[in-house]
This record gives C-alpha cells, sequence and structure tokens, in this order.
C-alpha cells in the first residue's frame, strides 16, 4: 500500500513523493529497533542499572516496596504456546501474498472494484518507470532496516551518544518530547487555572457583591421605612402635607 501511494505521488506532486520516501525509511527504521530491542539480545529485565536509570526517569523512588514486589512477580519472557502461533501464522500467510493481488501491471484487486480503471492501469503501466521507483523504496527501506541493525542489533554505532554530541539542540528538542508537555501544562493547565481564578474572582467581587448589596439596601430601606409607620394620624397628615408643599414648589419652580 505503501509503494501505491508513493507511485500516485510521483506521477502528480514529487515533492509529496519524496517526503514519503523518507518517512519510508524512517518507518524501517524504527520499526526493527523497536523489533531489535524487545526480541533480540540477552533479557535486560534482571538489569539493576536499567531500572534504576528507569525510575529515576519516571520520577519513582529506586529501591521501592512496589518495585520489590514487582519484580518477585515478574518472570523470565518466554515463547507463546500454538493457541497464540497458530492464528499468527494463519494470518500472516496471506498478509504477504495478498499484494500480489494488486501488482500495477495485472491488478486483480482493481479489476473486480473497477474494470475501467484497471483497463486504464494496465494500459499506462511502464516498467522503466515502475522499477526505479520499487528499488528506490526497497533500498530506502533496506537503508533503515540496516541502520537499525547496526545500532541495535550489532551495537556498532550509538546513535544517542552521534545524535546528543552532533545535535545536542535537536537532541534537548526530542528528549523532551518536543515539548509537549511543559506547553500543555503552560497552555492548558495553568491557563485553565488562571482562567478558574479570574471566573472565581468575578463571581465572589462582582455576582456575590450585587447580591449582598441588593440584601443590604433591602434591608437598609426597611428599617428606614419602618419608623414612618408610627400609627398617628398626625405624623401620617404631616407627611402628606409635606408631599403637597413639594409638588408645589415643583410645579411652581417648573411654571
Amino acid at each position: 500500500s505503501k509503494d501505491e501511494i508513493l507511485g500516485q505521488a510521483f506521477g502528480s506532486f514529487p515533492v509529496l513523493w519524496a517526503v514519503g520516501f523518507i518517512t519510508a525509511g524512517m518507518t524501517a527504521f524504527y520499526m526493527f529497533r523497536l523489533y531489535f530491542l524487545t526480541f533480540e539480545g540477552n533479557f535486560r529485565g534482571g538489569d539493576t542499572a536499567l531500572q534504576a536509570q528507569l525510575l529515576a526517569a519516571a520520577g519513582k523512588p529506586v529501591g521501592s516496596d512496589a518495585e520489590h514486589s514487582d519484580h518477585h512477580k515478574a518472570s523470565l519472557p518466554h515463547e507463546s504456546g500454538w493457541q497464540m502461533a497458530m492464528p499468527l501464522a494463519v494470518l500472516a500467510v496471506p498478509s504477504v501474498l495478498i499484494g500480489l493481488l494488486g501488482t500495477p501491471w495485472n491488478s486483480r484487486f482493481a479489476a473486480l472494484v473497477d474494470p475501467h480503471e484497471y483497463a486504464h492501469m494496465a494500459k499506462s503501466f511502464s516498467w522503466a518507470e515502475f522499477l526505479p521507483l520499487a528499488g528506490a523504496s526497497v533500498a530506502i527501506s533496506v537503508a533503515g532496516i540496516s541502520l537499525a541493525a547496526f545500532a541495535y542489533l550489532l551495537h556498532k554505532l550509538d546513535l544517542a551518544q552521534a545524535v546528543a554530541a552532533r545535535f545536542p539542540r535537536i537532541n534537548a528538542f526530542l528528549a523532551n518530547k518536543w515539548y509537549l508537555d511543559a506547553i500543555n501544562d503552560k497552555l492548558f493547565v495553568q491557563g485553565s487555572r488562571k482562567l478558574a481564578k479570574s471566573v472565581l474572582d468575578v463571581d465572589s467581587k462582582v455576582v456575590d457583591g450585587v447580591v449582598n448589596l441588593t440584601g443590604l439596601l433591602t434591608l437598609g430601606s426597611g428599617e428606614g421605612l419602618k419608623y414612618f409607620e408610627t400609627g398617628r394620624a398626625q405624623f401620617y397628615a404631616l407627611i402628606v402635607f409635606g408631599g403637597v408643599i413639594a409638588l408645589v414648589v415643583l410645579f411652581g419652580s417648573l411654571g
């Protein structure tokens, strides 16, 4: 499928093909790096120095009770039984051979899905174009696999030290995982906390302030008005007389 993508990209956008070409080599490198580190070489589960390094990187204390408990429960890795090997073998055989159904010079899959597209592909196929592209794809994959084997199977090259010495800034950038954790902490964690604090300040000072002020005004006005409720007719008449005087003065000033 990757060769199909590279072939289509080469015909329409060579720059995109170059990016995919380099990516194919990187994929071959890191997949075989993963394989060599996991399944080849000596078992490193009992390497106390490596365990201490990993625990220190994870921020856990060396020699903790949890570490000793996990160590006693651990066992040496071993091959799975036929119950696991048989399904993998059954899946591996068609995964290797199924590519023969999609060869560019006689794609039976394309003939089944779209006969017109199949006829166009068969007519436009050129060995002069296919062989260099296929050879380049195989070559970049072999180069990636060889580099992984040279570094992680044969241990002839320490890529980590070589990259760190040659490109210290790039090494620091990659060692800090593109600084994504720091960016996420600064942008989302700290940003969310600052936003929450601002919202809390608005809620406690503005919203609660308005509510409390309304209550105080209601309480104050009630306390003030209760003194006007004396039950004496003379006092009420005085209030009415004062109101009439105020209206006369108001209309006199306006008129």
